[in-house]
C-alpha cells in the first residue's frame, strides 16, 4: 500500500522554492536598480510583486496564512514586498547621480599614487 504524502510539507516545500526565486529576483532587483537600468527595473518590481502576490494569495486561498506553521512563509513574502515598497519610495538604491562617466574612482586615484 502507498503512504499517502503530506500535503503540508508538499505546500511547504513548493513555497520556500517560490521564496527564494523571489528572494532571488529582490536581490537582482537591487543590483539593477544599482547600476541604473530602468526598464529592467520595472520588470523585476513587477515579477517581485507578482510572485510574493502569489504566495499570499495562495496561503489566504488555503487558510494557511495566519496559521502559526506557514507564518513563516507569509513574513517572509510580506518582508520582500515591503523592502520592494520602501526601496522604490526612498529610491534606494540608485546609482549615484553626481559622479561623472569620466571621472576617476577613488580606487583609480590611489592606485596611481
Amino acid at each position: 500500500m502507498a503512504q499517502q504524502p503530506n500535503r503540508y510539507k508538499q505546500m511547504e516545500r513548493y513555497m520556500t522554492i517560490a521564496l527564494c526565486l523571489d528572494t532571488l529576483l529582490f536581490i537582482f532587483y537591487l543590483i539593477v536598480a544599482g547600476n541604473g537600468i530602468i526598464w529592467l527595473k520595472v520588470i523585476l518590481t513587477l515579477l517581485c510583486l507578482a510572485v510574493s502576490g502569489a504566495i499570499l494569495w495562495f496561503l489566504y486561498m488555503t487558510h494557511e496564512l495566519l496559521k502559526q506553521r506557514s507564518l513563516w512563509i507569509t513574513a517572509g513574502a510580506a518582508a520582500i514586498v515591503i523592502c520592494l515598497f520602501f526601496s522604490l519610495i526612498l529610491n534606494f538604491p540608485s546609482p549615484n547621480k553626481y559622479k561623472h562617466q569620466d571621472e576617476p574612482s577613488a580606487y583609480q586615484m590611489a592606485d596611481q599614487l
